[in-house]
């Protein structure tokens, strides 16, 4: 080999190299986007949706009182049953009897384009009420008494024994907590 040869070897090993080295560095970033940047991306469009519904719901801000809420766009998984996720939450009272409360938001949910998917409990003094939307988005709403549920807790509290005739004559007392969790994935609270 003539030294001009070498000369040319060298100069193409380093632009192998240099093209090596910057291919690599371009496979790196676009591993890191598509691990961090491409999930949180997913989840801000899931928690964005959760929002919209709740605000489709056009619930008073002055009537509903919202006491804690747990919005999320991350797929939270039970730990025991994978094909199963947890919903979003938002707890609110408001000042109505636990049927005025009903009533407002089935006509709220109606408009919002929820319909009526279940009732698990319709023997409860609690109302348990299950909506699916068109897009299979589901909304669990619970509405129950504070007036009776602070009654039973307290009693609780207080080491003595409930009487529970006491509390099912205060089940349709105001105000009412009212639970709202809204699903994106399945029918799971």
């Amino acid at each position: 080999m003539t030294k001009s040869t070498i000369g040319f070897t060298i100069k193409i090993k380093r632009k192998v190299l240099s093209a090596v080295l910057i291919i690599t560095f371009l496979v790196f970033i676009a591993t890191t986007a598509y691990l961090f940047l491409i999930p949180t991306v997913d989840n801000n469009i899931r928690k964005d949706r959760i929002i919209a519904i709740y605000n489709s719901l056009n619930l008073d801000e002055q009537k509903y009182l919202i006491q804690k809420q747990s919005i999320f766009g991350v797929k939270k998984f039970y730990s025991y049953d994978t094909s199963r996720t947890h919903a979003s939450m938002k707890e609110y009272i408001r000042g109505a009897n636990v049927d005025t409360t009903v009533a407002e938001l089935k006509q709220a949910l109606a408009s919002a384009g929820f319909t009526f998917y279940e009732n698990p409990y319709p023997e409860s003094s609690t109302q348990y009420l299950h909506y699916k939307s068109a897009k299979n988005e589901y909304i669990h709403i619970t509405v129950s008494s504070k007036l009776r549920d602070d009654a039973f807790f307290n009693s609780s509290y207080m080491n003595q024994s409930p009487v529970y005739s006491d509390f099912e004559s205060m089940a349709n007392s105001g105000p009412s907590d009212v639970i709202i969790n809204v699903n994106l994935d399945d029918n799971n609270s």
